[in-house]
């Protein structure tokens, strides 16, 4: 069976770029579990085990987020081959007034309303390492899964 997810760019991000602190103590630790759970989630969404469903903005905070971490143009390039490869990308226009309806009842930042109301339209599971979005999507009445807690869809 296949699972319907939009995967916010928290998950996203730490999928795409290994730890990078030189340190190996607690919060290296802490960095690597969350990044082998989200690879984990990306190699279900390359397998075709989840549908990933994404708003187009998504690519624009992904290819932002990698370059800066990795200042590497070849990460950037990758990432947003995966996701035009392996996601159903939805306008931000198209999401327009139901964004504006989650946040007029869930006081949500911009972008985060624009990933709840993808996952509301295209009925799949917000899949975040976002407390405050996971918080006011469970509030919205969206399914959701928070990165940091038990992460099965």
């Amino acid at each position: 069976m296949t699972i319907n997810i939009t995967l916010d760019t928290s998950v996203l991000i730490k999928g795409f770029v290994n730890p990078r602190r030189r340190i190996k103590d607690e919060h290296y630790e802490e960095y690597l579990k969350l990044h082998l759970k989200s690879r984990d989630v990306l190699s279900n969404v390359e397998n075709g085990n989840y549908i990933n469903h994404i708003p187009v903005m998504a690519l624009i905070e992904t290819a932002c987020v990698v370059s800066r971490l990795t200042n590497d143009p070849e990460s950037v390039t990758l990432a947003l081959d995966f996701l035009n490869q392996h996601s159903r990308l939805y306008s931000d226009v198209d999401l327009l007034e139901l964004s504006i309806e989650i946040g007029r009842r869930t006081k949500a930042s911009g972008f985060d309303v624009i990933f709840m109301a993808c996952a509301d339209a295209s009925n799949s599971i917000l899949m975040t390492d976002d407390r405050k979005m996971y918080e006011r999507a469970i509030e919205y009445g969206l399914d959701a899964r928070f990165l940091r807690e038990d992460f099965k869809p």
